[in-house]
């Protein structure tokens, strides 16, 4: 799956910590059993400080969701 990550503006390493959250947001959504919600919590953490812009979040949020069918907003207040 490609993730709404506009790549030009982010580091490999940081692309592959968003990519990371992202992915792990879906496993948790499909079997929450199986993802421990404090790892999601500071993934989450990681994800907000590499975009560290409110308006990228919530475009990176729409975007997964119209892909997904998951909102990352809603999910992690929901944790």
């Amino acid at each position: 799956m490609e993730y709404p990550i506009d790549y030009e503006h982010y580091t490999t390493e940081e692309i592959i910590k968003l990519v990371d959250f992202l992915s792990a947001l879906e496993d948790y959504k499909e079997n929450p059993k199986l993802v421990d919600k404090e790892l999601l919590k500071d993934k989450y953490g990681v994800y907000r400080k590499i975009l560290n812009n409110l308006s990228e979040e919530k475009k990176i949020d729409q975007a997964f969701e119209k892909q997904t069918n998951i909102s990352i907003y809603q999910t992690m207040k929901n944790l």
